[in-house]
């Protein structure tokens, strides 16, 4: 049987023999999501194809990996010299400070990149799964102007939006509507035996889907939880698709991050089994095609 094929739609990747991650320093035994030893190793392209091994993965799409924050060129240079040396990835999403004073700089720097699509920027710090939304730089005026500057020139905002500041972040998808924004792991939802918060979180959802210009990515499901749990993840599957239509939902591994959890064979064989419910076409948008028009992949 020929698997439909998958357009993974967050993927890092890191050199930690040449270059500088600090949230994977040794001297940092843990990180938002528990211990990070076990993910403390060079993550390459070889890897990932390892890991994907006969799931029928044509493109990638690279997100920034936590790399040295005050050399973000810097790993837009290594990922375009490693797509142009192997084919892979695809495009790539790389982290600017929107509210430093040479943001806009740094966005038309990067924009001479061919594989550049967008930015990630974190509006919260430390396990913001768990923070209660009161420290975000969300209502910044100097973000917001960083922000701006992306948006003048149509690019993606890979945007991190837990329940704690999902209002917030709904307004802010109605305020920028030149923007593309993608809500990464599916907004962090939070364990359905959690039923008020399991609410909120699928409110927030809602709140969201309701700018035509916000997608949404199927991945980091166990974030909130911090553990692999399918019958949980398939409930939060099924909200996000009913939030967000088969036109807006991404499939994504956020691997080598999600390997603490579960093997990458195992979340896109949920993935696939889940979306079986719905029609081929559905299931090819959701794997694949949106993926590739959102970020502009190509065929």
């Amino acid at each position: 049987m020929i698997l439909l094929p998958i357009a993974d739609s967050h993927v890092h990747f890191w050199d930690l023999e040449h270059h500088r991650y600090p949230w994977l320093d040794p001297a940092e035994p843990s990180g938002p999501f528990g211990k990070t030893a076990a993910i403390r190793k060079t993550y390459l392209l070889d890897d990932y194809l390892a890991d994907a091994v006969h799931q029928n993965v044509l493109r990638i799409v690279h997100v920034e990996a936590g790399w040295d924050p005050g050399d973000c060129l810097g790993e837009m240079r290594w990922i375009q010299a490693l797509a142009d040396e192997r084919g892979a990835p695809h495009a790539h999403i790389a982290h600017i400070d929107l509210a430093a004073k040479n943001a806009r700089e740094l966005i038309w720097q990067h924009a001479s990149f061919p594989l550049f699509r967008g930015v990630r920027d974190r509006l919260q710090e430390g396990d913001f799964t768990q923070s209660d939304g009161s420290k975000t730089r969300i209502d910044d005026p100097a973000w917001r102007a960083g922000l701006r500057a992306l948006e003048e020139h149509g690019f993606v905002f890979d945007l991190q939006a837990p329940v704690a500041i999902a209002e917030k972040a709904a307004a802010l998808t109605h305020d920028f509507p030149g923007i593309r924004f993608v809500l990464t792991h599916a907004g962090y939802p939070p364990s359905p035996v959690d039923k008020i918060g399991f609410a909120k979180w699928r409110d927030g959802l809602s709140a969201m889907a309701e700018a035509p210009n916000v997608a949404i990515k199927l991945s980091g499901l166990m974030l909130g939880e911090k553990r692999w749990q399918p019958d949980h993840a398939q409930l939060a599957t099924k909200a996000l698709i009913t939030a967000f239509g088969c036109d807006r939902v991404m499939v994504a591994s956020n691997f080598p991050v999600d390997r603490l959890f579960a093997p990458l064979i195992d979340l896109f064989s949920h993935y696939r089994c889940w979306l079986s419910a719905f029609t081929v076409s559905e299931q090819r948008k959701m794997l694949y095609e949106n993926t590739c028009r959102i970020y502009d992949l190509g065929e």
